[in-house]
């Protein structure tokens, strides 16, 4: 069973009956008690102890009680010790104004009464048990920050720190809390990021929590790190707000497998891409061969003609373009491209690229890809090559939804994909839509879960649907699935414009 602290008082008086006095008078009281006769000796047994009160002889050699008051005071740890001074003297009422100045709390005059004396203690120890308890809270709550594995940011509704845990320390590097104590929190963020968190700020204050938004962040030294933030709200009990508490968890670590999965989902999607990069590849191939040959022939035969010479010419090295091309993109597609999240981009573009490599494959099964793209589309804010990965991830998962209905039915039917591309309220809206094979309904709630796969076994990473799920995500995007088994599906992706695309209308 954990044994209660008693609370000590300190008895000083240099005549050792007054002392007795008092003890005697207190000793119903459950307390410790210190006893000096000196100024002196009191200082020294107070040492180590943490004091509940103090009764005080006014008048003593060497040292008097205003003086030891005073030195008690002094002590950062005990500046708020109540402090009563017992005298045998009546005091005019400006001298005792004076007392009062030096931090004691009350006189008692001699001789006492007994129960005046235990009254005015009983009230000081219930004072000092609920300081006791206010601290021992403040320990608890200063332990649970510490505790936890993400850091801790306690703030003012305004967001002016008020306590930072250890681990946001070590998050953010920083040696000296106080340093930033009674700082606003976007002392911590980089200049481009404090919009974001007044924002965040904002957001939390109106609708009471705001969860996982992605930052990136410096460290003291001015290292870079991915952050996943969340804030809360707390309130009173009369539903007040009070403060506010900022969660921060350092994702780099996690960013950094995230984007090897994204990277080996990419080179898994090209892979089953082969077939069609090298059907777009060897159509110029056969087109330049062609004309070489018809240009050998006319050069064998002596009948070169400039124009024709020319014209040869000319598609020869439209088709050498489009194999440049077709290779570059595959180049620049199939690289990490970590970086470079914050550019704006066409959304459209970006489909007609990701479309070039796989429409020989589409054709070479028999599936029509049906385009519909808003031409005054608004570009959005992002990485367009993990985009196209996202489109690809799309139109591989239709064209194998429609093989898959095939191999099922045996039976022949118009095959269909359709890629549409429409503005919505500050939102750009791409819906892929296929008459495959569907899913069924027990699997549409688990399809964005990371190796979770409705493809036969072997074929698929089952990464997929989660990864295209975190960089829609990472764009403030959202992807909703809808789908009928045996007769198709419907990918509704939806991304916000870019912020600026008011200022580009206007240029």
């Amino acid at each position: 069973m954990e044994s209660k602290v008693l609370p000590t008082i300190l008895i000083v008086d240099d005549i050792e009956s007054n002392v007795q006095i008092i003890e005697h008078s207190i000793r119903g009281l459950n307390v410790n008690i210190i006893k000096a006769y000196s100024g002196k000796e009191a200082l020294e047994k107070i040492s180590g102890h943490d004091l509940a009160l103090a009764l005080l002889d006014m008048e003593m050699p060497v040292m008097g009680g205003q003086e030891l008051a005073r030195l008690i005071h002094s002590d950062h740890s005990r500046d708020m010790v109540p402090i009563i001074f017992v005298t045998a003297y009546s005091f005019h009422e400006v001298h005792i104004e004076k007392y009062y100045e030096t931090g004691i709390i009350d006189f008692i005059i001699k001789p006492f009464h007994k129960n005046i004396l235990v009254s005015k203690i009983k009230i000081l120890l219930e004072l000092y048990s609920q300081k006791q308890r206010i601290r021992e809270s403040e320990k608890m709550y200063r332990m649970l920050l510490d505790a936890s594995p993400e850091g801790i940011i306690i703030m003012s509704i305004s967001g002016l720190i008020r306590e930072i845990s250890s681990i946001a320390m070590r998050v953010f590097n920083i040696a000296q809390k106080d340093e930033f104590i009674g700082h606003h929190i976007t002392a911590l963020f980089p200049l481009e990021e404090k919009e974001r968190l007044n924002e965040m700020i904002r957001t939390t204050l109106g609708e009471g929590l705001t969860q996982n938004v992605e930052f990136t962040l410096s460290k003291a030294d001015q290292t870079r790190f991915f952050a996943e933030i969340s804030t809360t709200l707390i309130v009173d009990s009369n539903g007040h707000p009070q403060s506010l508490m900022t969660i921060i968890r350092d994702i780099t670590e996690r960013k950094r497998i995230e984007q090897h999965l994204i990277h080996t989902e990419r080179l898994a999607g090209l892979g089953e891409m082969a077939a069609g990069i090298a059907h777009e590849i060897n159509q110029p191939l056969n087109t330049i061969s062609i004309g070489l040959e018809n240009l050998l022939h006319e050069v064998l035969h002596n009948r070169i003609d400039p124009g024709y010479l020319q014209n040869k010419s000319r598609k020869i090295f439209e088709n050498i373009s489009r194999i440049d091309h077709i290779i570059d993109h595959i180049r620049t597609f199939s690289r990490t491209s970590d970086g470079d999240f914050g550019n704006e981009f066409s959304v459209n573009e970006s489909i007609v690229n990701a479309v070039a490599m796989i429409s020989g494959q589409l054709k070479h099964a028999g599936i029509e890809l049906i385009l519909e793209m808003d031409e005054k589309l608004p570009s959005v804010v992002g990485n367009t090559y993990k985009f196209e990965q996202v489109i690809l991830n799309m139109l591989i998962n239709a064209k194998d939804a429609i093989e898959e209905r095939y191999n099922l039915v045996k039976s022949r039917w118009h095959k269909i994909i359709g890629v549409k591309t429409q503005p919505g309220k500050n939102q750009v809206i791409v819906v892929v839509s296929d008459n495959g094979i569907g899913i069924k309904p027990d699997e549409l709630d688990k399809i964005m879960l990371p190796f979770h796969t409705t493809k036969e076994a072997g074929k698929g990473t089952g990464l997929g649907l989660s990864i295209s799920f975190g960089i829609i995500r990472e764009m403030n995007g959202s992807i909703e699935v809808t789908s009928k088994y045996s007769e198709g599906t419907n990918v509704r992706i939806v991304i916000p414009e870019s912020v600026n695309q008011d200022l580009n209308h206007d240029e």
